[in-house]
C-alpha cells in the first residue's frame, strides 16, 4: 500500500482536533510490533495513555522507517511521533509536548565478561573518551543514532559499524553476544528488553561523561498549526498521561531490576518547573 503524505498548512484550534495521525517505527522497547510483547513498547503504551486521557480523539497509526518519519516531520506532514527526545522550542523539525517521562543516560552495553575488563581498564563509571580511543575494541551502533554529549567524542575517530534498517539496536546486541562486536551505546532499557525477550543477557555500564544527565522523552508533531494544536491538547491532560497506570507499568517493565529507583527518579525529574510549563503558543486561527 502506498501512502500519499501531504503537508498540513491550514489553521487549527485545539477544539478542532478530532483525530491524531501517529507514526511509529520498529524499535523495541520503544515500539514493539510483534512477538510476545507486541504493543507493550514504552511509546506504544504512551499513545494509549494519551487517548485514555482524550477519549473523544480518534487515532490512526502508520508504521514507517525512522528516516521517513523524520523526513515527514521536516516536510510539515500532519503526523506525530510519540518517541522524540525533548528539545524545547529550539528544534527546527518538530514541536514538542511537555516531557512525558525520563530515560536514563546512554550506557555502554556489553557482555558480562567484557564489562569486568572494561571497568578495570577504564574505571567506574567508564571514561568513554579513553574507551572510544582504544582501537583494539570493536564498537557498533544503529545507523542514524545520535548520542548527545558523547557525539563529539565519537566524531573524533574513524567511522564505526553503523547497522542500517529496522531493529538495528537489537541486531547490534546480537552481534555483541556473538562476539562480532565488543560494545555499543544505548539506553539500559534496550539491554533489559534484550534479556527479557529471551535473546540473551548483556550488561549496561554507566559513563563518566554523561553521569546523571537524564534524557526527557516527549511527543513530537509537525511544526504546523495542526501540530501545535495537537500538542496543546495533549499538554492539557499531561498530568493524567504521566500517571496513567498502564504507562507506569510498562516503564517499570523495561526499567528491569532498577524499576523502583527509576520510578522515583522519573517522578522527581518530571516535577522540575521547566517541564511543567508549555513552550507552545495558545492555538488560534491565523
Amino acid at each position: 500500500m502506498v501512502l500519499l503524505l501531504l503537508p498540513f498548512w491550514g489553521s487549527t484550534r485545539d477544539n478542532d482536533i478530532k483525530s491524531i495521525q501517529w507514526a511509529i517505527n520498529d524499535a523495541p522497547p520503544f515500539h514493539i510490533i510483534d512477538g510476545p510483547y507486541q504493543g507493550l513498547g514504552i511509546c506504544d503504551v504512551l499513545i494509549d495513555a494519551v487517548h485514555r486521557a482524550l477519549p473523544d480523539v480518534r487515532r490512526s497509526v502508520w508504521l514507517m522507517p525512522h528516516p521517513r518519519i523524520s523526513a515527514a516531520l521536516e516536510e510539515g506532514i500532519g503526523l506525530c511521533f510519540p518517541c522524540m527526545i525533548y528539545k524545547g522550542t529550539h528544534d527546527k523539525v518538530a514541536f514538542y509536548s511537555m516531557p512525558t517521562h525520563m530515560y536514563q543516560p546512554h550506557h555502554v552495553i556489553t557482555t558480562a565478561e567484557k564489562a569486568t575488563m572494561l571497568s578495570q581498564k577504564f574505571g567506574e563509571p567508564l571514561q568513554f573518551a579513553k574507551l572510544i580511543a582504544d582501537n583494539t575494541l570493536r564498537f557498533g551502533y544503529p545507523a542514524g543514532r545520535r548520542y548527545s554529549v558523547l557525539q563529539t567524542l565519537l566524531e573524533q575517530y574513524p567511522p564505526f559499524l553503523a547497522r542500517p534498517g529496522s531493529g538495528g539496536a537489537i541486531a547490534i546486541m546480537q552481534m555483541i553476544k556473538a562476539d562480532r562486536l565488543d560494545y555499543t551505546l544505548d539506553y539500559p532499557i534496550v539491554a533489559n528488553y534484550f534479556q527479557q525477550s529471551g535473546k540473551g543477557h548483556l550488561t549496561a555500564l554507566p559513563l563518566h561523561e554523561n553521569a546523571d544527565q537524564h534524557v526527557a522523552g516527549a511527543v513530537g508533531c509537525a511544526r504546523t498549526s495542526w501540530g501545535n494544536a495537537v500538542l496543546n491538547k495533549i499538554n492539557s491532560v499531561m498530568p493524567q498521561v504521566r500517571q496513567d497506570p498502564a504507562f507506569l507499568q510498562v516503564l517499570t517493565l523495561w526499567a528491569g531490576a532498577d524499576a523502583v529507583n527509576y520510578l522515583k527518579l522519573n517522578q522527581q525529574f518530571l516535577a522540575q518547573p521547566e517541564y511543567n510549563q508549555s513552550e507552545l503558543p495558545a492555538s488560534k486561527p491565523e
